[in-house]
């Protein structure tokens, strides 16, 4: 249980009455609209094309890799086919 009491933050109206009173109706109107209209982009993956190969970047962990916006390590399969058996290659 938290005992500081919360201070209530300002109200939507107060905010926008600010922001009219600093910018004007027709500043906040197109703020508004431009804000709703963009696009999101996705990850440049040319940066992970750059990156790939390098050593130091090959040894991170996924969730590392993720905070820099790579994506994770492949998947590898810790078995090796030989015929019709199944080997553990190195234990």
């Amino acid at each position: 249980m938290n005992a500081v009491p919360l201070k209530p933050g300002p109200s939507l109206a107060d905010v926008m009455d600010e922001l009219i009173a600093s910018y004007g109706v027709r500043g906040v109107m197109l703020a508004l609209a431009a804000k709703m209209v963009k696009r999101t982009r996705p990850p440049d993956t040319k940066a992970d094309l750059a990156l790939r190969g390098q050593p130091e970047l090959d040894l991170m962990p996924d969730r590392l890799r993720a905070d820099i916006g790579l994506e994770p390590k492949p998947k590898q399969c810790p078995y090796v086919l030989l015929g019709t058996s199944m080997h553990r290659p190195y234990q």
